[in-house]
């Protein structure tokens, strides 16, 4: 049992299927393709390895959710708690992990107990877990009004129903929205100035430290636009020449999300932009090598003219050379610059590094706060409300915090 992604007819689809390659379960396809496939693809996927864990789960239980839910019999308390406890350790863990749940236990406060302590000894975070669980949960909503809906139940067997959902639905608010996950410390910069000074120098195509044997112009390229304008891996990925202003200021470029699939795009993953639309400027000198490289070094592979993407694939390890640019070759170039910086870098830490480098210039020029964040959710793409730029604030707040206290402990000890 696995999670197959494909084109057909230019668009993404995915699927769990068996060994065969054949679809696993009818129903578990037709709820992937008719409210999963309403998402963004990256998004979809993620909502069908959900589905596939709980699938894997339940067949090696010999548990088949469909039948299941069709004759009414549902799960059992039991058998639920036993998934929730699977639900906190890894995908790759085995099916019956060294874990004794206590399924007759009926006092709350000892419950409540138990369930804090397994939380605190769980192998995934906590998203993971209310994920999985909200997966099951709508899952077995939508098998409910297929086999039920509009037909005439008994009392049993929808008030089993509705005290299973729930219960799902109580442990799966109980791990909250995630608002206490804050991905940028509001002390540390995400890159040291020291590492990004090194990685500026070492991407350079001339620089003896650089990593790369072939496209190191385009890898230059590449590293040098997330610098500047501190769009996502996927945007980059989906940019098109015809997005590159190559004319009058010769310094911005168009970064969208499109609109239903881009059957131009022969990739199975398909890179897209994630926030709203806007424009991203770029320096001249940048904008000009970029030219250089469309130009001169993007025609040298054929398959670069069925399209119009801007990055392509330079080797043709297995035909691909020409074709746009994949998300996972982004991630290599990445990894290999991690191995020679000695530190870990991924493309949207440069996104961070814009942001804090963003706050500092708008400090130093004494920027209106206000005036800053509207400036910076237009060219993060964020939409008007977004509170995302606190995350930025909350590290420069900080940074006052610490010389405030820094100072002041100074004049204590001076007085002693």
């Amino acid at each position: 049992m696995r999670l197959k992604k494909y084109l057909y007819g230019g668009i993404q689809f995915v699927s769990i299927v068996d060994e065969n390659d054949c679809p696993l379960d009818v129903y578990a396809a037709a709820y992937i393709n008719s409210v999963l496939s309403r998402k963004a693809f990256n998004t979809t996927v993620r909502y069908s390895n959900e589905l596939l864990f709980a699938l894997c789960y339940f067949t090696n239980r010999s548990i088949d959710l469909t039948a299941r839910v069709a004759n009414g019999r549902l799960i059992s308390y039991p058998e639920y708690l036993s998934f929730f406890d699977f639900c906190h350790h890894q995908k790759s863990a085995p099916l019956e992990p060294h874990v004794i749940p206590f399924l007759g236990v009926e006092d709350k406060h000892l419950r409540n107990a138990m369930t804090a302590n397994l939380r605190a000894f769980s192998k995934v975070a906590p998203e993971t877990i209310q994920g999985r669980v909200r997966r099951l949960r709508q899952y077995l909503e939508w098998l409910f009004d297929e086999f039920h809906g509009g037909k005439v139940v008994t009392d049993e067997v929808e008030d089993r129903f509705h005290k299973l959902i729930s219960k799902l639905k109580l442990d799966e608010q109980s791990f909250g929205r995630n608002s206490d996950f804050n991905p940028v410390s509001t002390t540390d910069s995400v890159i040291p100035d020291s590492v990004f000074e090194s990685l500026q120098e070492m991407i350079l195509p001339e620089s003896k430290h650089n990593p790369f044997k072939s496209s190191k112009v385009r890898n230059y390229l590449i590293v040098s636009l997330l610098e500047q304008t501190g769009i996502r891996r996927g945007a980059l990925a989906k940019i098109k020449i015809s997005d590159c202003r190559f004319h009058g200021s010769y310094d911005r470029i168009s970064i969208y999300r499109s609109r239903g699939a881009d059957v131009s795009d022969p990739r199975l993953e398909k890179p897209n932009q994630k926030t709203r639309s806007h424009e991203a400027i770029v320096n001249r000198s940048l904008m000009e090598k970029i030219k250089i490289y469309i130009d001169c070094i993007r025609p040298q592979f054929d398959q670069s003219k069925t399209h119009d993407f801007i990055f392509v694939s330079e080797k043709n390890s297995r035909g691909t050379s020409g074709q746009p640019l994949s998300l996972k070759t982004i991630n290599n170039i990445f990894n290999k610059l991690s191995n020679a910086l000695d530190f870990k870098v991924y493309p949207h830490m440069l996104r961070h590094k814009w942001n804090e480098k963003f706050s500092l210039a708008g400090q130093e020029q004494k920027i209106d706060g206000r005036l800053l964040e509207d400036m910076r959710r237009k060219a993060m793409g964020w939409s008007p409300r977004s509170t995302m730029g606190q995350v930025y604030n909350d590290k420069v707040l900080q940074r006052h915090t610490d010389e405030m206290m820094k100072r002041h402990q100074e004049i204590l000890d001076n007085n002693k």
